[in-house]
């Protein structure tokens, strides 16, 4: 059974250093035995990250320094949206799914635009959003801010970006280092197609999100 905590982020601007902070210490628990409740509260969650991640590894090494990472991909999570309270299926919130729900029912509203702006450059949500069919537009966006959050851990920035007390790299699945990608802005980018009247099957065609 899942160890369940509260993880209530103290200041937005830090968002990454606090997470690095409460992370870590549970780094070489099994993978996903660690929920951390990050919007709502234990008795009403709506997002939580299930850690450590898949891609969480421990880097074995010839010949290990002071200086050594010996861990790859140490921040990585998996999101967990709620409703109700309880856990929904993550194959509902894929990248594929979240352009399709907002190419049918969100790409016309200029107030969740606006919102999906600021979610894309500060993290933030600060206001509410307006009622729309398809997913529910606040956890449209919550599960976004989080996935968001999780692509910058994975490919945008390394440890000491993110203020991490640990030292680690980032590697793909046979050992080479990933290169720094712009999985939140391409993303943003294929929202932006998307709102431009292109279709979801041709945007997936120029930009292949995975």
């Amino acid at each position: 059974m899942s160890k369940v905590i509260e993880l209530k982020i103290k200041d937005n601007k830090r968002i990454y250093q606090e997470l690095t902070q409460a992370l870590s210490p549970y780094r070489k628990e099994p993978p996903g035995s660690v929920l951390f409740i990050v919007e709502g509260t234990k008795r009403k969650p709506i997002i939580g990250i299930r850690y450590p991640g898949k891609k969480l590894l421990k880097r074995t090494l010839k010949v290990e320094r002071s200086n050594s990472a010996l861990w790859a991909n140490l921040y990585d999570f998996e999101v967990v949206p709620y409703k109700n309270g309880k856990e929904l299926s993550t194959q509902s919130f894929t990248f594929g799914e979240l352009m399709r729900d907002f190419q049918e029912n969100k790409s016309n509203n200029k107030k969740f635009w606006a919102m999906l702006e600021e979610l894309y450059n500060d993290n933030t949500i600060t206001k509410r959003p307006p009622k729309l069919p398809g997913i529910d537009p606040l956890l449209y966006l919550l599960v976004l801010k989080w996935i968001w959050i999780q692509e910058d851990f994975n490919y945008r920035f390394n440890w000491q970006e993110v203020g991490s007390s640990v030292r680690y790299v980032l590697e793909t699945r046979t050992g080479s280092r990933t290169a720094k990608g712009a999985g939140r802005a391409k993303f943003f980018a294929a929202l932006i197609l998307l709102k431009h009247y292109f279709t979801f099957d041709l945007v997936k065609k120029i930009i292949p999100l995975y």
